[in-house]
């Protein structure tokens, strides 16, 4: 673990209420669109195109972050994680490629 986390671990808790407070929006977000019937086939349709095109431009960056990383930290525990990150990222795609094809 780092130093500064050491020092100073209630940091994290700045994660995990923003988690908390995200989970919360997203709760009151869908009771209200429910009862306007907000969520039809188009919204669905929508939304599916937009994750497509971000998961798309998630991998751009990976990529672009992993070259970052080897000029400026070298073969790293950095290095490591983006590449973790990236192959669960990959994985998940196939698996939800074969589920969403059935």
């Amino acid at each position: 673990m780092s130093e500064d986390f050491l020092n100073n671990p209630y940091s994290l808790l700045g994660l995990i209420s923003g988690a908390l407070v995200c989970l919360i929006v997203y709760i009151i977000n869908r009771a209200i669109g429910k009862k306007k019937r907000l969520f039809d086939e188009r919204y669905y349709q929508q939304t599916n195109r937009a994750k497509a095109r971000s998961w798309d431009a998630m991998l751009v960056i990976y990529i672009f972050a992993w070259m970052i990383v080897i000029i400026f930290d070298g073969i790293s525990f950095s290095f490591y994680l983006i590449t973790s990150l990236y192959v669960l990222q990959n994985i998940t795609l196939i698996i939800t490629n074969l589920y969403v094809s059935r």
